[in-house]
């Protein structure tokens, strides 16, 4: 959603602000009425970890300076007479030097948290969430980026949200309910448009309020922040988010950052078991599929987590924290302005020729978190310091990072008395076992706000034949139970979402598992290619596949003069009549039981002529559905941001649908908002399958 690969390609704007009829604050408005809970300096005595070795006083100071400094640069009287705005000045993200709604968030939460040191505080957290509100798109959420000097929306297409912002917003409602009280109303309002919007079916955060089910933005994993919507807002089940995102971490390092912790800028597949670094180009110009201007921020937020709610409750932000710092240092040598902002999972860097205050400044509270004493005071030495004349992103992060480190971050989720509340996960969340035989699942309990409670357990979907137990059935929040499935010989083969609930007085929480049945023995199945046709040489009749276009020309062509076939003369040519136009390509196919792996491929070529790096006016879903036409998943989403010079392998693993009959369709749109084209050309499919 932001382009904030500009960071690294355009020049550092040095000049004066565009002329405008704003003014950059140097004085406040009148003193709010309204007295700080928690004034600046609030102490707060974090859950693990170091401190910095500057004294306490010291590094109170050290934090008014640095938000003295951001406060006269970067917040704006405007556009309205009761609005204010974080200025982009300096990193060329909006026209006019214009808000995002990512400096938005930030600037609400910096403006709460240095209440009592700012007498005006309260008003000018007012105006920043006036213009929010002045401000808002169709679900509710802020438009992500605005003109400077009319606030109008600047971005191309319909107005959208960008999630990191609406986060921040979102938690910095709750900051100033806790810190000056009023501010419930809003804040309940707009987390139930951000859980209806941002968050996916399985749990997991979106990147942008209209876009897909299908990814996520690792930047966006604000756990605290998280935690504390749960304690705040239990009309919606944030434990449910939170246990996801920590699935979505903890499932992408072991495959791709085992060692150290690192994740990319963008994943994809984060509806399924195995998300996966985004292409190369996703959504911004620069490498999404590794450590960018986006996932330096991993650090800050996961090391955040675990200082302020521990090494138990933040079990997966303590020990991706702990790898990620000590990965930083060793690519950096301990020096901070050798972090590097591009930086390969394996924890390389990918480019030595740009850097950026704020991909060393990110590190400290991992470092922190880590417990890692002298890499914890380089980090905050830098932090006084603006080594590569960074603008609004790096001394923005940077005044937060102060906040954290200095010892002054408090949370809203404990701050004055909390309902009592719990958490419920399970680990790990799908299994697999044959007919007759059983599965044990973990299931864990956390204590999320007040006292811990009696949780009971139950689970429901399990298949026909098989029951379910809990070793105990009864916990106290905070201990961990045992789930153990058991099957029967004639417990059918196939796919089964269980739900593991727990229920306390406060109320329920759930956690899916999925639990896939085998026939037993796995004897039912043989290794075969499944598709027919594969390659669509049978020519434009094209059965067993089901074909529709929009505009009435077949996609399965062999015009190989215009877009040249992967193999053989014929392919599945989706969308580029240059018209609004939905081209669909589908086949139905039985998965064997038994069979352990199930492997979809297909060779993908993206061609389009649409003349812009974030607007995405044409798409293809890979979905697979049921007998009765309903979506069983997303297998992959692209768009004519996707766009390459050949053909592409793609593989999705479907072997949680062995034993059913499913649905494999491609879905090509085409809405010609921009007047461009985009084709989606299909070649050499297969689905292979063996036990």
């Amino acid at each position: 959603m932001r382009t904030s690969w500009q960071r690294q390609l355009a020049p550092v704007v040095t000049g004066a602000l565009v002329s405008l009829s704003l003014a950059v604050l140097t004085t406040a408005p009148a003193q709010a009425a309204t007295t700080a809970a928690h004034p600046f300096p609030t102490h707060v005595t974090y859950q693990v970890g170091v401190m910095p070795s500057a004294s306490q006083a010291s590094r109170d100071a050290a934090v008014e300076k640095q938000y003295d400094s951001w406060k006269a640069t970067y917040l704006v009287h405007g556009c309205a007479s009761n609005e204010y705005y974080v200025s982009s000045k300096g990193d060329a993200d909006a026209t006019n030097n214009g808000p995002v709604s990512e400096g938005q968030g930030y600037g609400m939460n910096i403006v709460p948290l240095m209440a009592g040191y700012d007498s005006n505080a309260q008003a000018e957290f007012n105006g920043l969430w006036q213009l929010v509100k002045d401000h808002q798109d169709q679900y509710g959420m802020m438009q992500w980026q605005l003109d400077g000097k009319t606030c109008k929306y600047y971005s191309g297409g319909t107005p959208d949200g960008a999630t990191d912002g609406d986060l921040d917003i979102g938690y910095g409602l709750i900051l100033a309910d806790k810190q000056w009280g009023g501010y419930t109303a809003d804040a309940k309002t707009w987390l139930a448009d951000f859980y209806a919007h941002n968050v996916a079916p399985d749990g997991h955060l979106k990147c942008e309020d209209d876009g897909p089910n299908t990814d996520t933005r690792p930047s966006d994993h604000m756990l605290d922040h998280l935690r504390a919507f749960a304690a705040y807002d239990t009309a919606h089940d944030w434990n449910k988010v939170v246990t996801r995102t920590e699935a979505v971490i903890n499932e992408f390092t072991s495959a791709y950052s085992a060692t150290g912790g690192l994740l990319s800028d963008f994943v994809v597949n984060a509806g399924t078991t195995s998300p996966q670094p985004a292409p190369a180009n996703y959504q911004e110009s620069q490498p999404d599929n590794i450590v960018g201007y986006n996932s330096i921020r991993v650090p800050w937020h996961l090391g955040t987590d675990a200082l302020v709610n521990g090494s138990s409750t933040a079990a997966t932000s303590y020990s991706t924290a702990k790898k990620e710092s000590a990965c930083l240092k060793s690519e950096s040598g301990g020096n901070p302005q050798k972090v590097y902002p591009h930086t390969k999972l394996n924890c390389t860097p990918y480019s030595t020729s740009d850097q950026a205050e704020e991909a060393g400044d990110s590190v400290g509270p991992a470092a922190m978190a880590a417990g890692d004493q002298a890499w914890t005071d380089a980090i905050w030495n830098q932090l006084a310091t603006n080594p590569f004349g960074d603008g609004y992103f790096g001394e923005t992060i940077k005044t937060l990072v102060y906040v954290v480190m200095a010892g002054d971050y408090w949370s809203p989720a404990s701050a004055g008395t909390s309902a009592n509340d719990f958490s419920l996960s399970d680990s790990p969340s799908n299994g697999s076992v044959a007919a007759g035989s059983s599965v044990s699942v973990g299931v864990s309990t956390a204590v999320t706000s007040g006292a811990a409670q009696s949780v009971t357990l139950s689970a429901s979907g399990v298949p026909s034949g098989a029951s379910a137990s809990f070793s105990p059935a009864s916990v106290t929040a905070g201990s961990g139970s045992t789930l153990t499935i058991t099957t029967s010989a004639s417990t059918p083969a196939g796919s089964y979402p269980v739900t593991v609930t727990g229920s306390a007085a406060s109320g329920s929480h759930s956690a899916a598992y999925t639990l896939t049945v085998t026939g037993s023995g796995g004897g039912s199945c043989t290794s075969a290619q499944l598709l027919a046709d594969p390659g669509f040489e049978s020519g434009a009749t094209a059965a067993p596949w089901v074909q529709t276009s929009g505009v009435g020309s077949a996609p399965v062509n062999n015009d190989t003069a215009d877009e040249p076939a992967h193999g053989g003369s014929w392919t599945a040519w989706l969308n580029g009549a240059g018209k609004a136009d939905t081209d669909t390509l589908a086949q139905t196919v039985t998965l064997p039981a038994g069979c352990g792996t199930a492997t979809l491929s297909y060779w993908l070529h993206v061609d389009t002529t649409e003349n812009t790096t974030s607007a995405t006016p044409d798409t293809l879903k890979v979905q697979l559905l049921n007998s009765a036409g309903t979506v069983l998943a997303t297998l992959a989403g692209y768009s004519n941001l996707n766009h390459n010079t050949g053909y592409t392998q793609h593989t999705a693993n479907l072997a949680a649908y062995a034993g059913q009959t499913v649905t494999l369709k491609f879905t090509g749109t085409e809405t010609d908002a921009n007047g461009g084209t985009t084709d989606f050309v299909l070649d050499d499919t297969a689905l292979n399958v063996s036990p």
